[in-house]
């Protein structure tokens, strides 16, 4: 039989126990309800294009807000809908800081459509649109896009995409356009006139390897659907 604690002793223990509730309760209260630990920075990463005061705008936190007050997930959502904004994190960083970490899309092909260049990002998602004479040179540069149904649905346009947004430097800055039936009928046209049948969206580093030594034959028409078994004429 387990002895029994003083009867002082328990009472102790047990206001020891109240005020160490009323504490914690207290604590969140302050925290929740007052200014003491509230937004009153901002630190924003992985932003390259879009301005750090549209991300600002776009989270609606004002300044003075205590920190448990924050929606950090609807922030979040509300940053994500900026069209070059791929993904988006928000954090609270005590006593007084919102850590903002933004995924910007990243441009891989152009799709024309009359005289607007409408921007795919490697998921096929459609985010920016330009005058074509007037688009920035970078974006000028971009292979142009040919399939029946560009979009991010589409697999097809996912399966072209990848292929383009996994080539290396070398190669990527040489293709002036792709061309996509299927998921498994991706064309490549070079510069130079020459044209490449890249087959499905696998095996890419072995392709990209096997292309690059192709590339230094005199030949306009290579096929690297096999990388194993590559022809060129």
């Amino acid at each position: 039989m387990r002895p029994r604690l003083p009867r002082r002793r328990r009472s102790r223990l047990l206001l020891g126990g109240v005020v160490a509730a009323v504490v914690i309760v207290g604590s969140v209260l302050v925290a929740y309800l007052t200014p003491l630990m509230s937004v009153r920075g901002t630190e924003i990463s992985g932003t390259r294009t879009v301005p750090g005061a549209q991300v600002l705008a776009a989270a609606a936190v004002p300044s003075g807000t205590p920190l448990l007050q924050v929606d950090t997930g609807a922030a979040a959502r509300r940053i994500a809908a900026i069209p070059s904004v791929e993904s988006a994190r928000v954090q609270r960083s005590y006593p007084s800081t919102l850590e903002i970490t933004i995924t910007e899309r990243v441009p891989v092909a152009v799709v024309t459509e009359g005289d607007k260049l409408h921007v795919l990002d490697r998921s096929g998602v459609g985010y920016l649109t330009y005058p074509a004479a007037s688009a920035p040179p970078d974006i000028k540069k971009l292979p142009v896009f040919h399939t029946a149904t560009p979009g991010p649905a589409d697999p097809t346009t996912r399966a072209a995409l990848a292929v383009v947004a996994g080539l290396p430097p070398s190669l990527s800055k040489q293709v002036v356009s792709v061309t996509a039936s299927s998921p498994v009928d991706i064309h490549l046209e070079l510069t130079g006139n020459r044209n490449v049948v890249w087959g499905d969206d696998s095996q890419g580093a072995e392709k990209a390897r096997t292309l690059s030594y192709l590339l230094t034959r005199d030949a306009t028409q290579f096929n690297v659907s096999a990388p194993a078994f590559p022809t060129y004429r």
